[in-house]
C-alpha cells in the first residue's frame, strides 16, 4: 500500500474485544478480536497516515509562522515620516495659469532605498480658501525628495504630508 493509497483511505478504529473463556466448561464466551497479520497492518498503516497528517499539519505551520515573521520584520523595518509644506501659487489673472504650482519637497536626509515605490499621503491643513483648493497629486519621486502640486485655484496652500516605505 502506498502513501497515497494511505491518505486516500478514511480510518475506522476497531473495537477491540478480549477472547473470554469459562472457566469451567472451557468453552469460548466472546471470540475476541484476532491478533493476526490483517489488524496489524491495518494499524500500521493507521499510525503511518496519522503520523503524516501531523507532519504536514507541523510543515504548514511552519510556514504560516515563517510568513508572519517575514511580515513582522517588513513592519519593523518601515520607514514612516513626516513634514509639512506650503504651495504658494504664481500671479494670474484670476482665469489662467501657465503652470500648476507645486512644491518640491526634502525627505531631511532619509534617502528612500526603494525608490520611487514608496508612498506619499497629502492632507491639506489649510489655505487661502480650502474650496479652492483642488487636488494635492504626489510626483516625481526620487531617493531625496518628491513634488507635490495643486490643482485648484487657491493662492496658498499648507499640507501635511506623509511618506510611507513600506517596500523597504
Amino acid at each position: 500500500m502506498s502513501v497515497e493509497d494511505l491518505r486516500n483511505q478514511s480510518y475506522e478504529p476497531i473495537e477491540w474485544e478480549d477472547r473470554v473463556i469459562d472457566q469451567q466448561t472451557g468453552d469460548v464466551l466472546v471470540e475476541g478480536t484476532p491478533v493476526n497479520e490483517t489488524n496489524l497492518n491495518r494499524m500500521e498503516s493507521g499510525m503511518l497516515t496519522a503520523h503524516l497528517d501531523v507532519g504536514l499539519d507541523v510543515l504548514v505551520a511552519i510556514q504560516l509562522a515563517l510568513s508572519n515573521r517575514l511580515e513582522i520584520d517588513k513592519l519593523l523595518k518601515q520607514r514612516i515620516l513626516q513634514g509639512q509644506a506650503t504651495i504658494t501659487a504664481a500671479a494670474s489673472n484670476g482665469y489662467f495659469r501657465s503652470a500648476e504650482p507645486f512644491v518640491e519637497v526634502s525627505h531631511g536626509g532619509f534617502a528612500q532605498i526603494n525608490s520611487p515605490n514608496y508612498d506619499v499621503i497629502v492632507n491639506p491643513i489649510s489655505a487661502s480658501d480650502m474650496d479652492r483648493v483642488g487636488r494635492l497629486e504626489v510626483y516625481d519621486k526620487t531617493q531625496n525628495g518628491f513634488k507635490v502640486k495643486m490643482t485648484g485655484s487657491a493662492s496658498t496652500v499648507t499640507f501635511m504630508w506623509t511618506l510611507v516605505n513600506p517596500r523597504v
